[in-house]
């Protein structure tokens, strides 16, 4: 299997239409388009880059907001750990994807208040 990442070493499916794939020298995860658009959001999917009929999520960065929306695709660890990871990395790599998080948070505590 061709990745946008090389030849594809390993490939191991995680769900349906997801597949963790190994390169020689990177990896990632691609998700079949309409899957990620199922089980991610709008802005997570942004984050992944359209590939063929996937969205690919690279290994070092991107991947980790497909862990953060669903961490039990991450079966190497504990969900609740998942998720922590996976908050800290894209904190530092995509500050951006919490923006729209915190105005909508914002939002809503503000109707709160005016009720």
């Amino acid at each position: 299997m061709h990745t946008p990442w090389g030849k594809a070493q390993t490939k191991q499916q995680l769900d349906e239409g997801v597949y963790w794939v190994t390169t020689a020298i990177h990896g990632g995860l691609l998700i079949e388009k309409e899957r990620a658009q199922a089980l991610l959001s709008t802005r997570a999917c942004r984050i992944g880059m359209p590939w063929n009929d996937f969205l690919a999520f690279e290994q070092e960065h991107a991947m980790m907001v497909v862990f953060y929306e669903q961490p039990q695709l991450y079966p190497w660890i504990e969900e609740e750990l998942s998720v922590k990871l996976a908050e800290d990395a894209l904190r530092l790599r995509y500050p951006d994807y919490f923006v729209g998080e915190k105005a909508i948070k914002k939002l809503y505590l503000n109707e709160d208040a005016s009720h």
